[in-house]
């Protein structure tokens, strides 16, 4: 699926207890965004960047729970805001096509991204207190 604009993805918003990343944030983008916090910088640095993946969108469907990369995103609690085309009865019981999003926890989003080829990763969902636990 093709975005109209790459931009509408790429975000950093922070409250009191989660970082919210935009889902089409490269590693690249990470690494030069100051408004990442830099532990995540630190981690992402550490453990994901490598020449074949771009960015987290990419590495997620394809973990498995061996996998050291996801062990460290499960102890970090992220989530992930992930939207699908799903097919809906409307008020006059027709099929129509209706995007969804919800919030999904690693394993639900891993299972879902392998079966479901519309999936949109809208945002990545870092807990603060999981961030600040978690020792490099």
């Amino acid at each position: 699926m093709e975005y109209t604009n790459e931009r509408d993805f790429k975000y950093v918003i922070q409250d009191t207890s989660q970082v919210f990343i935009g889902g089409r944030m490269s590693y690249e983008d990470m690494m030069t965004w100051e408004e990442i916090p830099f532990k995540i910088k630190a981690i992402m640095n550490k453990y994901f960047i490598n020449q074949e993946e771009a960015g987290l969108a990419e590495v997620m469907p394809k973990l498995e729970k061996e996998d050291f990369r996801y062990q460290i995103l499960k102890q970090l609690k992220i989530k992930i805001k992930a939207g699908t085309y799903m097919n809906k009865k409307n008020l006059f019981g027709k099929e129509a096509k209706k995007y969804v999003s919800k919030v999904y926890h690693l394993d639900e989003y891993i299972q879902l991204a392998q079966t479901e080829d519309t999936l949109v990763t809208e945002e990545f969902i870092f807990s603060k207190l999981a961030l600040m636990a978690f020792s490099l």
